[in-house]
């Protein structure tokens, strides 16, 4: 079909509205630098159903991170009213959003995840932060991480690695705040040392994976203010890696978006150490702001953001990443 009207959903009520805000405007725009007729709506201020309903628009952009957008309740809802939307569908999306889920259909496939268990908040009450700690020390020991399992843009996450206070303590903080955002939650062994690394993926039928992207901070963690505020953060493309590992790290990318269905585009996201890789999470809808990782990995081998938005539609629309185009341009990368 011919791809006129977008709508270019963002915004919305999750934790992490003001990034999707950014997203969506820099889609918007792309769009209409690609001759789109675009327009914008947000679920937390407009009449979602009404204005698509009476606009009647030939695919919808969903640009909406986090709860809501990116856990398949918008892409049901789009379902319904029988319009074609970018990227994921409600399966692929719902199973992603959740770590632990993501995390067990990894592990039950032989993809290498880090070691991790599932804390409940009636568990919580009665093994209390000592509880946890005694668990984590018999699992896989300390430092570790907490995270709100369905959460994106690194919120609900907690490090528990400062050897200078008590892990107790430490423990306490994160999962009760934790606990604040969702009612079960992942308590997850950090890898350490570890090359923190990032591998976008596009396509249907044929998915391929972009350059290999190393991520650098200056805090040492790829947490949410590092990550959105400029000259905190570094991307290294391709990663300082072997090629051998980026080479495998991008199978293994392929393969995780391959076994949990998804489509047109998806982010995934690696820890490194040694030959070992470890998948730490996959985002369906990933940033596309002007510091986001998917814009530029797809920079380096020639693709600019309307060009890349135009390629989303396109798969969208039943197309494949174009392959034959940009094989060169991936091969010189990642020499």
């Amino acid at each position: 079909m011919s791809i006129e009207k977008v709508a270019v959903i963002l915004g919305g009520t999750s934790t992490e509205r003001d990034i999707s805000l950014r997203s969506g405007h820099a889609v918007y725009e792309g769009l209409l630098k690609k001759g789109y007729n675009a327009f914008k709506i947000d679920p937390k201020l407009d009449d979602v159903y009404s204005i698509l309903t009476n606009e009647k628009p030939d695919m919808a952009f969903i640009a909406l991170h986090g709860q809501g957008g990116e856990d398949g309740t918008i892409q049901g809802f789009l379902d319904y009213l029988k319009i074609p939307y970018t990227g994921n569908s409600l399966l692929a999306s719902a199973l992603c959003m959740n770590k632990i889920f993501t995390q067990n259909i990894l592990k039950a496939n032989n993809i290498l995840v880090p070691e991790f268990f599932t804390v409940t908040k009636e568990e919580y009450n009665v093994l209390g932060a000592t509880g946890i700690r005694k668990k984590i020390e018999e699992s896989f020991g300390f430092p570790a991480i907490v995270k709100a399992p369905s959460q994106g843009s690194t919120l609900g996450i907690y490090f528990i690695n400062n050897p200078n206070e008590d892990y107790t303590k430490q423990l306490t903080y994160g999962i009760e705040n934790a606990f604040k955002l969702e009612d079960i939650l992942l308590i997850e062994a950090m890898i350490v040392p570890s090359t923190e690394i990032t591998i976008s993926v596009l396509g249907n039928q044929r998915p391929v994976a972009l350059p290999t992207l190393e991520i650098t901070t200056a805090t040492g963690y790829f947490d949410y203010t590092t990550k959105y505020t400029h000259g905190m953060c570094e991307h290294i493309i391709p990663a300082r890696l072997p090629l051998s590992v980026r080479q495998k790290a991008q199978a293994v990318a392929v393969e995780t978006y391959t076994l949990l269905q998804c489509s047109g585009f998806a982010r995934v996201d690696f820890m490194v150490q040694g030959n070992d890789i470890y998948m730490i999470d996959i985002n369906t809808i990933p940033g596309m702001t002007d510091m986001s990782l998917v814009p530029d990995a797809a920079k380096v081998i020639g693709i600019d953001f309307p060009e890349l938005i135009q390629l989303i539609i396109e798969m969208a629309d039943g197309k494949d990443f174009p392959l034959e185009k940009y094989e060169k341009a991936l091969l010189e990368v990642e020499k």
